[in-house]
């Protein structure tokens, strides 16, 4: 066996797999003094300092809270308000008809990207008919969700209908954990935003409003900004889901009836 050992080859094997000194200093968080090593991989790391190895830890343990606060709320609210167009909403599948929706996408794409909890934004959508107002909140959502967030897509009447639904007694879930599950959401999408709600309804959008302040929504309507303010509490309610938000109109013509043909 001592025939075939080749010292000089080990010693090259050996260099291969160790790590390189990088640098080394004191470290800015903590003021230890550190070495910092390289593996061929690129992977590194500072000896002497684990704030990188800290910061990882906290991150690990961030995503997998995201990820079981999502399963918790999918337990209570899936994506009912999901469709075949929605579905397969994508911001590559949005093909803007005119400058101003090439600027609408623009501006949810930065959204998107941007997305984080620190800095709490939200979108409003406004505009006709098939436009893709939907089209763009759900690119938006499918985005943020595919970086650990929580998040919720549903329309407006389904939404009510589903608190109504708590009072029957074979629901799976009550009425303070339905408001608990949207309360605590990282994006909610409020698609298809109406007024047209007995009292009963705009009772539970005002809980509603008052649980998603200060953080990220989107709104769609096909409703002016006249129409959503009719009335003092439409007012109110209005108001408060306005925080902190940008007001995007979509205007051109209604995709959906490009195929439409009037044989009268």
């Amino acid at each position: 066996m001592n025939g075939l050992f080749n010292p000089k080859l080990a010693n090259k094997l050996e260099q291969k797999t160790q790590p390189k000194l990088i640098s080394e200093g004191k470290c800015d968080k903590c003021g230890r003094d550190y070495e910092e090593y390289q593996f061929k991989s690129g992977y590194s790391y500072r000896l002497g300092c684990d704030c990188k190895m800290i910061e990882q830890g906290k991150e690990m343990t961030k995503n997998f809270k995201q990820r079981q606060n999502q399963k918790e709320i999918n337990k209570i609210l899936s994506f009912s308000s999901e469709n075949e167009e929605t579905k397969n909403a994508s911001f590559e599948t949005y093909i803007p008809e005119n400058e101003n929706q090439a600027k609408a996408k623009v501006i949810c794409e930065r959204y998107a990207s941007s997305f984080n909890q620190d800095n709490k934004q939200s979108l409003l959508l406004q505009g006709s008919f098939g436009l893709g107002k939907s089209h763009l909140a759900m690119s938006v959502l499918k985005e943020v969700k595919d970086k650990n967030y929580s998040v919720l897509f549903i329309n407006l009447t389904e939404l009510i209908s589903k608190f109504r639904s708590t009072f029957d007694k074979d629901s799976q879930f009550t009425e303070s954990e339905l408001e608990k599950a949207i309360g605590q959401v990282d994006l909610m999408v409020f698609d298809d935003f109406g007024m047209n709600v007995t009292d009963y309804g705009m009772s539970k959008l005002f809980q509603i409003a008052e649980s998603r302040v200060g953080k990220h929504n989107i709104i769609t309507t096909n409703l002016s900004l006249k129409e959503l303010t009719k009335t003092k509490d439409q007012q109110r309610l209005f108001s408060r889901l306005m925080s902190n938000t940008t007001g995007i109109t979509l205007e051109g013509d209604d995709h959906r009836m490009k195929g439409f043909r009037n044989l009268t």
